[in-house]
């Protein structure tokens, strides 16, 4: 029996609520940002970070001086990101669509 399974025997009704309580926003944000198989869905800024493994900041740097393929609706808006543009991107090839514009 595993450590984790062996505490959670033993605990209570009142001490397993505890604990669903505070690991719920953690697995909702982890299945949020978690990458998906389907490379054309879109994903936003903080999804696309989290695929990455870089702060949002870095991210919005990179879309500021236009090196990563992105889209956004207009200038100032939201930007979004697809995750085989961005396999592409991380593999130092050239986009195959023309994300780097603002619409």
């Amino acid at each position: 029996m595993s450590l984790a399974r062996a505490i959670l025997a033993e605990l209570d009704d009142d001490a397993l609520d505890d604990l669903a309580a505070r690991l719920a926003p953690l697995l909702a944000e982890r299945l949020r940002t978690e990458p998906v198989d389907d490379d054309r869905r879109w994903m936003s800024t903080r999804e696309a970070a989290t695929y990455l493994g870089i702060p949002t900041s870095s991210l919005h740097k990179l879309t500021a001086a236009r090196e990563i393929p992105f889209e956004q609706d207009g200038p100032g808006c939201r930007c979004w990101f697809r995750r085989a543009e961005l396999d592409r991107w991380r593999r130092g090839e050239p986009a195959t669509s023309s994300l780097r514009r603002v619409a």
